[in-house]
């Protein structure tokens, strides 16, 4: 049925179940979650289960393979096979594959996308430990580069109306493409062959977007040289775009008229830049060839009415700008602009990574200069300035506004940024507004906050609030968030614990003063404050602490200050960094709150809290006020009196390198932190 997970394979008499009597979706509903589980059972179990399909094919991996799929799940049937092949006999798992092949290669004829993807798989895996092997299934560099370009000749005449067999062709070219990677690339006579070949694919066949980009990167072995390959691929384009150049039968003005600016040929070659562009080193606006297919071929893409040539040319505009701060400087503008105009989904996760990407390189300071925010985009007619740009609100949907309410508070707190800064940090709260754009968001801001590119309390506060909303379960956000959230503020990062500290207060008060129309208003806000303080590992600022005092005395009874006064025992105190006086402060301040406490066991956790500071009290040198003595309690108990009341202080971090949730240096487990 549809509800087949991995605790099938747990139940009794599971693995006498046949592979036959479940559909290929199960199957591989049934692997994915059995082989990833975090329980050893079942993937015992699953592992199991794999061998006993295996012994129903007879041994027979490529047959087994059959059972699966192998064109939409690779990662999972790769893990089979790996799975198969560390049980099987070396000769025994081979067999199957030798039985198929001539010369060293699978007869064109008879490939299909199961022998081809286990032809690759045994490749690899016994490219190293396996070298007979290896040898035995592995053609020449020379043999395999005729081969393949026999098989994509032969796909090449299928009909056009069977789109089954196109479609396995083109899986099966990819997957050969990505066998001649695994070649001997020391024949140099091969390997000049397979370059020829290449480029005689690239220009001529139809292949697919995928295979090309393989194509390019098998170049990138071959061709090792860097302005060697950029001259080879920028021929290519040329040879792509202008079929009849060279052709003594035409003149320079027929050539011209014939310059193909098809999508299709726009498609291929914008391929083509964004392989080039990746496996390259040098900065793209100082090299001469580079540079000219930039103008030439992305500038032209990234106008398009085509949304797959405009996505691709955006792409290849982005991995330019990674490799040069210069035109990372004079695109980043245009690549906002992009996010809030077009309508394309993938074009605008596109592009917005590649902001992040391009931030979390060269920093935002790179984008503060005074040239940068008077700059306005050269490459656009609408000639839109940063500063009005950035103003710009654009049209999104909302996932949560209520949660707006508060970050005015921690603005006042944090250090001032450059105009830039604070634009941009506008930006990104947007973004995280957007449904479409949430997740790419919350993430990009999580690799800047991590990596310290980025210092931005209210931000932490918004994607705090996202990890708990609950519009937000079953989101892959969720994770992303968590492992982000778990290792945050860890070694000592003082500017992160800074900013956890800032977002403490209007994040809790954002949730408790959420209106009743809020998802907002289903998130437990004690568990969201005991998860910051978890967060900040114990490094809890006394000031921290005193403000906390203050703002539950400020109200008592409200549900803000009720959720503060339950966390507040979580609180550690620095026996050795705070003084005297602060500690006293605290102390008298927790006395009052614990007066007007109404709960029991918030009164006992405060009194253990309230023991825990009179020792430190006595331990303490009365250096800032000698003459004084330990302020006497409210209900005129002596020290000896609560110290003997005082229950369980497991509860209680007191040192500054203790944390009641985790040390330090270690990831926090989140998992059963929300609600």
């Amino acid at each position: 049925s549809s509800g087949i997970n991995a605790e099938w394979l747990l139940r009794p008499g599971i693995d006498k179940v046949s592979i036959r009597s479940m559909r290929i979706s199960h199957r591989m509903k049934l692997l994915q979650d059995g082989l990833k589980d975090r329980n050893e059972g079942v993937q015992h179990a699953c592992k199991k289960l794999i061998q006993k399909w295996l012994l129903y094919h007879e041994s027979d991996i490529i047959r087994l393979l059959k059972a699966l799929d192998v064109e939409g799940k690779a990662d999972i049937c790769m893990d089979v096979v790996k799975e198969t092949l560390s049980k099987l006999p070396m000769e025994k798992a081979s067999e199957c594959l030798y039985n198929r092949m001539e010369n060293n290669v699978v007869p064109p004829a008879e490939l299909t996308p199961e022998v081809v993807f286990y032809w690759r798989a045994l490749i690899e895996y016994s490219q190293v430990d396996y070298p007979n092997v290896y040898d035995r299934i592995m053609p020449t560099l020379t043999v395999f580069s005729s081969y393949l370009k026999d098989y994509v000749h032969m796909a090449s005449q299928i009909p056009a109306e069977d789109y089954d067999a196109h479609y396995q062709a083109s899986y099966i070219i990819v997957e050969l493409i990505k066998i001649a990677k695994l070649a001997d690339f020391s024949d140099e006579a091969g390997r000049k062959n397979l370059i020829s070949i290449n480029k005689h694919i690239i220009t001529e066949a139809e292949i697919t977007v995928q295979a090309v980009e393989r194509l390019v990167e098998l170049l990138g072995i071959a061709e090792p040289d860097e302005q060697t390959r950029i001259k080879s691929i920028a021929e290519v384009i040329n040879d792509i775009r202008n079929p009849l150049e060279g052709s003594t039968q035409h003149n320079i003005e027929s050539i011209e008229s014939c310059e193909k600016n098809d999508p299709v040929t726009l498609i291929r070659c914008l391929t083509l830049v964004s392989g080039l562009v990746k496996g390259v080193k040098c900065d793209v606006a100082f090299d001469p060839t580079l540079s000219g297919l930039l103008d030439d071929i992305i500038m032209s893409g990234v106008i398009s009415e085509n949304e797959i040539v405009r996505h691709l040319a955006i792409k290849a505009l982005g991995y330019s700008c990674i490799l040069s701060k210069t035109l990372a400087k004079k695109y980043l503008v245009f690549f906002l602009q992009v996010v809030m105009v077009d309508n394309y989904t993938e074009i605008l996760e596109t592009t917005l990574k590649i902001i992040f990407d391009l931030l979390l390189v060269f920093g935002l300071e790179t984008f503060s200069d005074d040239d940068m925010t008077k700059k306005e985009s050269d490459d656009n007619k609408a000639n839109v300035s940063d500063e009005d740009l950035l103003a710009t609100k654009s049209e999104s949907t909302t996932l949560e506004r209520d949660q707006h309410e508060g970050e005015d508070n921690i603005s006042k707190n944090a250090k001032e940024s450059k105009p830039f800064e604070d634009q941009i940090v506008e930006k990104f709260k947007e973004f995280l507004d957007d449904e479409i754009l949430r997740n790419v968001a919350a993430e990009g801001i999580a690799k800047l906050m991590y990596n310290n590119r980025l210092v931005d309390a209210t931000l932490f506060s918004r994607m705090l609030l996202l990890w708990y909303n609950p519009t937000t379960e079953g989101d892959s956000l969720r994770h992303c968030l968590g492992m982000f959230f778990s290792t945050y503020g860890a070694n000592d990062n003082m500017e992160a614990l800074t900013v956890i500290e800032e977002a403490f207060f209007p994040t809790i008060q954002t949730i408790c003063d959420a209106p009743h129309v809020s998802p907002l208003l289903e998130i437990n806000p004690q568990r969201v404050a005991e998860l910051m303080l978890s967060l900040l590992r114990g490094y809890h600022n006394e000031q921290m602490i005193i403000k906390m005092c203050n703002e539950i005395l400020i109200n008592p009874r409200s549900s803000y200050g009720k959720c503060l006064t339950k966390v507040l025992h979580h609180c550690s105190v620095d026996g050795e960094r705070s003084s005297d006086a602060d500690i006293k402060l605290i102390h008298s301040l927790v006395m009052e709150i614990k007066e007007q406490a109404e709960h029991i066991s918030t009164k006992k956790a405060l009194l253990t809290y309230l023991g825990v500071l009179e020792t430190m009290v006595k331990k303490t040198p009365y250096s800032e006020d000698k003459e004084n003595k330990p302020p006497d309690h409210a209900d005129g108990s002596q020290d000896g009196d609560v110290l003997s009341q005082m229950s369980d202080m497991s509860e209680v971090s007191v040192g500054r390198k203790k944390s009641l949730y985790a040390a330090p240096d270690q990831p926090l487990d989140l998992l059963d932190m929300i609600t």
